[in-house]
């Protein structure tokens, strides 16, 4: 059986090393555009600033350790073409500019999302970058070395461009963030959002919202960036609005492409072309909340998918499943850690439920302990059931409170399970009711004010 994984990084490279460990004879071949097959991406930003100091520590293994284990990386490849009725690719190699034939038995789409350059005036000027890739990191290094900028722009207020913001201050560069929204860390709830743009400004970050970037400016070189009517010089930009899903390779084979531009898959991670499945960024898969389609490119999303994909194409059958995503994710800026599980508030209402929600701040642990800080936690609950639909958290141990949460979510928790959970407790980890209980008692107060009991679950 010969298996072909089209790209590598997460997803595809956890195909092949878990197709592999399944079926020791197998021909496998990953090929991947990018110098490195394997990286460790949410590590960018942390290596611009020296907190990561070596390029080799993002880099998790190289085409020779693949290698090692009969495992075929193929880098600076690009599969420009693939026929599914003959199960043929076409190759280029972005060296030396053949292009050539492969085959295969069975194929894995892992080819990811790209970072979105928006149609700018000036995008292409020097000193302009988006950061995806390591050799994005390599770019915006090299250009930090030689230019020594005094001042930078940050262009979006999300999870990419918030992480950029802090490692860029952390190098002694002004820097300045303009997001087009009317907030940043959109995807969450203006409460949050308030205390991270305030925690930005704290920090020395001059944060710009409801503006929207018209040009870069200059003459060969980046001089500065035109916004809100006005203008403002800079010697660096950084983009980072986000990403949009690469399906233009599997969607020109015929795979079906889901209404949000990902590409559809079953819960084998199947698509509808037959020995074809796909995996990671490219592809969408379902909100556990909400019981919708839902993309949400995150590494340890596109890791799990991976290894789904490649149990199945190497097993031919539908051996496991990947059952959907709650969205749980986290970040930090500066000291503030910031993470969310399941649906925001207004997510929830879109999605058809009657929401229930509050808010608490709380200490991080016993107050009269040394270095207690405060943390802020939101639930919002369903009306007519109780059951949590999601979670926020900004502060000191925000971590801890979103996986307790995710895990309610993910088992179908109602507040009076959160109530009477027994979680852990001593005076240096938490106070002796963890904030997730306060704001669950909270809440339970709000149910019996609208006259709703509900049990716990059974």
């Amino acid at each position: 059986m010969r298996l072909v994984i089209v790209g590598g990084v997460a997803a595809g490279t956890k195909a092949a090393s878990r197709a592999r460990r399944l079926d020791p004879e197998a021909e496998i071949t990953v090929y991947q555009e990018e110098p490195e097959p394997s990286i460790s991406e949410c590590g960018l930003p942390y290596f611009l600033s020296g907190v990561v100091e070596r390029r080799d520590e993002l880099v998790a293994r190289t085409p020779e350790q693949f290698g090692e284990s009969g495992i075929e990386v193929r880098v600076r490849h690009r599969v420009e073409k693939v026929d599914p009725e003959t199960k043929k690719l076409t190759v280029r190699s972005l060296e030396g500019g053949e292009v050539f034939e492969d085959a295969y038995d069975r194929l894995i789409f892992a080819t990811g999302a790209r970072a979105v350059l928006p149609p700018i005036s000036g995008a292409d000027l020097d000193g302009v970058s988006v950061l995806r890739f390591l050799t994005d990191s390599d770019e915006v290094r090299r250009y930090v070395q030689e230019r020594s900028p005094k001042r930078a722009v940050v262009v979006g207020g999300g999870y990419i461009g918030l992480e950029v913001a802090e490692n860029l201050c952390r190098l002694g560069i002004e820097v300045s963030l303009i997001e087009a929204e009317d907030r940043v860390a959109l995807a969450y709830g203006p409460e949050v959002a308030e205390r991270v743009e305030e925690h930005l400004k704290k920090n020395g970050v001059n944060v710009y919202t409801g503006a929207k970037v018209e040009e870069f400016m200059g003459d060969g070189r980046l001089e500065g960036v035109r916004f809100g009517g006005g203008e403002h010089e800079t010697d660096l930009v950084v983009v980072g609005v986000g990403v949009r899903p690469r399906v233009e390779l599997a969607e020109e084979a015929g795979v079906e492409i889901g209404e949000g531009g990902a590409i559809r898959v079953d819960r084998h991670m199947r698509t509808n072309l037959p020995d074809v499945w796909a995996a990671g960024d490219c592809v969408e898969t379902v909100n556990l909340v909400s019981g919708k389609p839902v993309w949400i490119p995150l590494g340890n999303t596109a890791n799990q998918m991976g290894r789904v994909a490649g149990t199945n194409a190497a097993t031919g059958e539908n051996t496991l499943e990947f059952p959907g995503v709650l969205g749980t994710g986290i970040f930090k800026v500066f000291d503030l850690g910031v993470g969310k599980t399941g649906l925001s508030e207004e997510e929830a209402e879109e999605a058809g439920f009657e929401t229930f929600s509050v808010a608490v701040e709380a200490a991080d642990r016993a107050s009269y302990y040394p270095g207690a800080e405060k943390v802020f936690l939101k639930l919002i609950a369903d009306g007519a059931s109780g059951r949590l639909l999601g979670a926020e958290a900004a502060g000191s141990g925000a971590d801890k409170l979103v996986d307790v949460c995710a895990t309610a979510i993910w088992g179908k928790l109602s507040y009076p399970d959160l109530v009477n959970l027994d979680l852990a407790y001593a005076p240096p980890y938490g106070p002796t009711l963890s904030p997730v209980i306060q704001a669950a008692t909270v809440l339970s107060g709000e149910f019996d004010r609208a006259r709703r009991g509900v049990r716990a679950s059974e």
